[in-house]
Formats: C-alpha cells, structure tokens, sequence
C-alpha cells in the first residue's frame, strides 16, 4: 500500500499554506479511507497505519517513516518526552518518528494519540523538513500530554505545526461524522437529551445529567481508543455539544 496524501503547500519550500480546521480534518479523512476497509468501524488499526506510512506521496514527493517504539527521548532541556519527528540528512527521504514507551507506560490511549499526533508531523511536516537536506537535523518534539490535548503557543502566537499535527491526530483517531454518529446512540440509550442544531443534526444538550455524561464519555472513549478527555475535546471542536 501506499498512502497518497494531497494538501495546499508552497511549491519552492514545500510548507503547507495556512489551513483552517475543517481543511485539516479533510486530510485525516482521505488517510483513514486509505487505511481501512471498514470505515463505520471507531477505532482505527494503528498497526496498519505504521505499515502503511513506509510508502507515502505527499503532495507527490515520495516519503517513508520508520518508527521506533521504544527510545529514551529528551527535549531540549533535557526532560522525557512522549514522541519526536526528525529528519536527519544522513538518512535522505525518511522521517523518523519515535515514541517513549517507558513513559507512555503501556497506557494504550496514550500510545494512539501520540502516534497520531507525530504522523500529523509526518505527513504535514515531512516535506519540507527532507527539503532542508545537507542541514542539521531537524526535530520536533512532543514533550507530554498536555501537549495532545491544547492549542499550543510560541513565543510568536500558535504554533501552527502542532495546532495541524493535533487536529489531524483528533481527527483521525476520532473523525467527526463517526464520533457523531456513536455520540446519538448512546446519548439516546443513556437518556441523554440531544438538541436540534439546524439541519436535522442533533447534538448534545449541554448541562445534561454529570454522571451519565460522564459514562457517555468513558463509553465513546473506550470505542474510538482513546481518553475520554480527548472526546470532550473532540466533541467541543466538532460543536457536537451546544
């Protein structure tokens, strides 16, 4: 398999052009579809993910990722970190991507959305970080997991590239329509109540019962892999809860 991935870049860096939300999402859509043969089912074959990333054409620039699982990662201060995306110019057209097990501690959900998020560094990143040949390495690190689940800012405003590998990640792991459709069947087998939010779409009713939300959210987080703090996130973002 190879995954043929498309977005609005600029042709001379290969830098992606500013994307909104929703543009991001669209690119996390055309990889799920690429992934899986069941597309009604939540959780995603990550494994298949991993397998198929060592073939990619993004934006037509052929790239392969190698991972490695089970690497002591430092951040610039010298602290454990999660993850990192790197591309080293002794190694020409591969991104590597590495996850910290020892931290990530066999928390499965933690495990998901890291890969995710450093794929989303891959696939929007990659290019032009390959582009950069014959200079220093180049890396980018995920320090914790606080770092998955809010907008994050540099010192000149939002970081961009975590703010595209972070909705790329959600919405991989958690693509609105399904995470919407399973959202409506438990809220109405838990009695939840929905609301019309235009266009027959029926959303959460925000300030519902606390402990049944909170079984609505531990339920969709068990079905997609992932935390139920990502799903609050996730249904917040998608305005699914108004």
């Amino acid at each position: 398999m190879t995954l043929d991935i498309v977005f609005p870049h600029v042709g001379s860096s290969l830098e992606p052009r500013p994307m909104k939300a929703q543009e991001i999402w669209a690119v996390a859509d055309q990889v799920r579809r690429q992934l899986t043969r069941r597309p009604q089912v939540p959780c995603l074959d990550l494994d298949r993910l991993t397998r198929a990333s060592a073939g990619m054409r993004v934006n037509g620039m052929t790239i392969a990722a190698h991972w490695d699982f089970d690497r002591s990662i430092r951040d610039g201060r010298g602290r454990e970190a999660l993850g990192v995306t790197e591309a080293d110019p002794a190694v020409p057209g591969i991104v590597l991507i590495s996850l910290n097990a020892e931290l990530i501690a066999e928390r499965d959900y933690l495990k998901r959305s890291t890969l995710a998020h450093e794929f989303g560094h891959a696939v929007f990143d990659g290019p032009s970080m390959l582009r950069q040949a014959g200079k220093p390495a180049f890396a980018m690190v995920t320090p914790d997991e606080g770092h998955l689940e809010r907008a994050v800012r540099g010192r000149n405003g939002m970081d961009w590239r975590e703010f595209r590998a972070n909705e790329f990640m959600g919405a991989l792991l958690a693509p609105r329509v399904l995470l919407h459709r399973e959202l409506v069947r438990r809220a109405i087998a838990l009695r939840l109540p929905l609301r019309n939010a235009g266009e027959g779409e029926p959303v959460l009713r925000a300030g519902g019962d606390p402990i049944r939300v909170e079984e609505l959210l531990l339920d969709l987080a068990e079905r997609f892999g992932v935390s139920s703090s990502f799903i609050e996130y996730r249904l917040h973002r998608y305005a699914l809860v108004q």
